[in-house]
This record gives structure tokens, sequence and C-alpha cells, in this order.
């Protein structure tokens, strides 16, 4: 960590903000619908002997988000006025599941297919921008912007009911599911749910702490 003492002062801030912020996160999460999730992906798609239309639905876990921590990266400004960019990690305290169904349309043939999928060690880091402000002894973290998620996973699998004498479809079926609800999953990270831990840490600012 930085000896700069502007540096430590504004870490000190995010780390009490980061205890603040994991008590709301989760009911944010799941009051703006997104845990469960209801409607992740659904598409159709050829697997190379016919076509496979599939839906995943019902995500759930996406309220065991926890961020880890926020730390300074560097400070500039002088004045009243200072800015920089922060890094952050978060990561989820339960797995992601959700449901996939469909159906494999192969000459003739058209079997349904149900599933389940899970994704387990999910994290997700990322970069953002503050904004800081001296006044009266004390300096204040006013607001941070621009946050920038990337979702990493960790293991990832799913599991279809048995197609019967088609089960040579299973893997290319699983693949496409797999991959289209990993994609989702991800925009939903970076978009939606990036969102909703901005404004909830928005919420909290400007936070202050003295000088000296």
């Amino acid at each position: 960590m930085s000896n700069d003492p502007i540096t430590q002062i504004l870490n000190e801030v995010l780390q009490g903000l980061v205890t603040q912020l994991n008590g709301e996160i989760p009911g944010a999460i799941s009051g703006a619908g997104y845990d469960p999730y209801r409607n992740v992906a659904s598409g159709s798609a050829s697997i190379g002997v016919g076509t496979a239309s599939y839906a995943v639905e019902n995500l759930t876990g996406l309220a065991s988000l926890r961020l880890q921590d926020m730390v300074v990266g560097n400070v500039s400004g002088s004045g009243s006025n200072l800015s920089g960019t922060l890094s952050f990690h978060a990561a989820l305290g339960s797995s992601l599941a959700a449901q996939a169904r469909g159906s494999v349309s192969i000459l003739f043939v058209d079997p349904s297919i149900s599933g389940n999928l899970r994704i387990d060690g999910a994290t997700i880091a990322g970069n953002a921008q503050f904004h800081a402000s001296t006044a009266g002894g004390k300096l204040c973290l006013d607001a941070v912007s621009s946050m920038d998620a990337d979702f990493n996973y960790g293991n990832a699998a799913i599991w279809i009911n048995d197609l019967g004498p088609l089960n040579y479809l299973l893997q290319p079926v699983e693949n496409l599911i797999l991959d289209a609800a990993k994609g989702a999953i991800r925009a939903l990270i970076s978009s939606q749910i990036n969102d909703i831990v901005s404004e909830q840490l928005n919420k909290l600012l400007p936070q202050c702490m003295p000088l000296a």
C-alpha cells in the first residue's frame, strides 16, 4: 500500500465502504429482479446434424456477490480537487445455478431436452474512477464513476437429461447452452449488476475523514 497520506486515507474510507456495501448489495440485486433472474438466454443454432433450440431460466446466486476490496491506484490533481483510479475485487459466495430446456430437431425427430447448469468459483475484478476533495481539514471521497467489471468463471458445468438413441447429440447441445448462458451472465454482470453496485456505492457518498 502506498505511503502517501492521501492514498492511505482514501483506502481507509474505501475499506469502510466495502463493509457497508456488502450489507446493501444482496437486497438491491434481488429487488431489481436479478436473483432469481427469470430469462437468462434463449435461441437456436445448428449442431451439425440438426438444430437445437434452448432457453436458460431462473438463474440464482447473483445476490451472494460480496466485495472483497476497493483500493486506490493513483491520485492526481491539486488543491481541493482530486481524482484517480481504483481497483476492486468481488466474489460470489454461492454457486450460480439455472435451468435449461429446449428441443433438438433432426430429420423427423424432435425430442425435448431439459437439465441444469451450475457455475462455481466465479469472481469479479475491475476498475473505476474516483473524485475526492479537501476542505476544512478533511478529505472526502465524493463520487465513484465508470465502474468496469470483468466476470471470471471458475468451474462451469451442465447436465441435460438423457436423449436416448440421440445421446451422441448431448455434447454439442450442452456446449451450445453453456456458452450462451456464460455469455449472458457475463453481460449481466458487466452491465446491470455493475450499475447496481455503483448506485449503492454512490448512495453512501460523500464519506470524509480528517487529514491529520
